[in-house]
């Protein structure tokens, strides 16, 4: 009951500020076995078009779900350069109460001014069973990157406004220690962060009204390599991985892409700032490994050794990658490079299959898909227009949250792909 009494005291006023649509504002009490007890507090109007389709209701959902630490702690005890025990003394064997948000669309369709209940071929909701596809949604990096926080802004206009008025439905939920949710957000990895958001996926399963074959996960800045890690190793559960704004390369090279832009916008010619920002990324990866004195430095020395090209190499469902060519913090050349290099040991290692085993060459084929990868101009890491790199950097106060709430409309064109390539694998069209 003290947590209900602060999610009200802390979230129900931003909620009643949002320029939201006609909405069920709902909130939960957890019960034994999973249950879910909604308690509808208002209804609040306003209203929102988009083209022939009127989004008239959006409830938002107040939900817990548990987790723990499957996929890390499987991939620990696989590690051949840990000793056993080292292996199960890498992850806790805890479950960790999440708290987020879920939000269901309601629909009906203006047509000459009147509703008349029928699609018109703008959203493509299964006939007979009326079920939701759903997204579920990762932030990025830092305490402060929250959906009702620093994404407030880039979830409502890249998301909602996006895929709500097609019937799917979104899945937010706050990181361990982040919020209301338990655990640290510093010691937590990437790996623990697919943890969670597979026990999201696994609770949007258990939804009546969601299809569970039709549920994809959409990842920024850092949520973009937790979705790019889940598409390798829960990739049969989903139907798609959107990875934007995110690295394909390891974290040293991520912070030197980094530095690099921070010294050249500062006005050091580009091979200085180079060779400096690779010597102060050796550095400050060696510093916070060995004095992780902040909770940022333990974060930081928790992704050191972090490198996603294995799990880019096994990626076998449909994948997006997006990037934004003036991105302060991650380079679109070297994350297309990334994805070509594992692109080409997937096909490597494709071709030595059928040499070894040519009879399964056939199934191995038919189970794999090439990623789309899309390199947007003039778009900063947000995906919003900017003139350049250091123009479109957010503030010293910001850089550890990576997003900025306070800036001009995002990319039209970033959206209209975003949202055509989603709708595609989640079986829905635009018209």
């Amino acid at each position: 009951m003290q947590r209900l009494s602060s999610y009200i005291s802390r979230n129900l006023p931003s909620y009643l500020a949002a320029p939201a649509v006609f909405f069920v504002f709902g909130l939960s009490l957890r019960l034994a076995a999973g249950l879910t007890l909604v308690l509808t507090l208002g209804l609040l109007p306003s209203t929102f078009n988009a083209s022939t389709l009127e989004l008239q209701a959006q409830q938002r959902q107040d939900v817990w779900f548990q987790s723990s630490n499957v996929l890390s702690r499987q991939l620990a005890l696989e590690d051949t350069t840990l000793r056993p025990r080292q292996a199960e003394r890498k992850y806790e064997d805890t479950i960790y109460e999440l708290h987020g948000e879920l939000v269901w669309p309601q629909h009906s369709v203006e047509f000459n001014g009147k509703s008349n209940g029928e699609s018109n071929g703008l959203t493509t909701l299964d006939e007979n069973t009326q079920l939701h596809p759903a997204i579920v949604f990762l932030v990025g990096s830092g305490p402060n990157s929250t959906h009702t926080g620093l994404y407030a802004h880039f979830v409502r206009e890249n998301l909602e406004q996006l895929f709500l008025q097609h019937g799917v439905a979104l899945l937010y939920f706050d990181k361990r220690g982040v919020g209301l949710s338990e655990g640290r957000w510093h010691r937590t990895d990437l790996y623990e962060r697919a943890d969670d958001a597979r026990s999201a996926v696994q609770f949007l399963r258990q939804q009546p009204g969601i299809d569970p074959d039709r549920i994809g996960v959409v990842g920024h800045s850092q949520g973009g390599s937790v979705a790019q890690i889940l598409g390798h190793l829960y990739g049969d559960s989903l139907a798609f991985i959107a990875s934007l704004a995110a690295p394909t390369y390891d974290t040293q090279r991520r912070l030197t892409h980094e530095y690099y832009n921070m010294y050249h916008c500062s006005g050091e010619p580009q091979d200085i700032a180079l060779d400096k920002a690779q010597k102060k990324a050796i550095s400050d990866l060696n510093w916070v490994n060995a004095f992780p004195l902040t909770k940022t430095w333990r974060h930081l020395s928790e992704l050191s050794d972090f490198n996603p090209a294995p799990h880019l190499a096994q990626l076998q469902l449909p994948a997006y990658f997006a990037f934004p060519e003036l991105d302060y913090f991650v380079s679109a050349e070297w994350g297309v490079e990334g994805l070509e290099k594992a692109t080409e040991q997937a096909d490597f290692t494709r071709n030595s299959n059928r040499k070894s085993a040519p009879n399964l060459a056939p199934k191995a084929a038919s189970n794999t898909s090439r990623p789309t990868i899309q390199v947007f101009p003039g778009l900063d890491h947000d995906f919003i227009p900017t003139p350049d790199v250091c123009t479109g950097a957010v503030t010293e106060s910001e850089q550890s949250d990576e997003l900025s709430p306070k800036k001009p409309a995002y990319s039209q064109e970033f959206q209209q792909n975003f949202q055509q390539w989603v709708l595609s694998h989640l079986g829905l069209g635009v018209l």
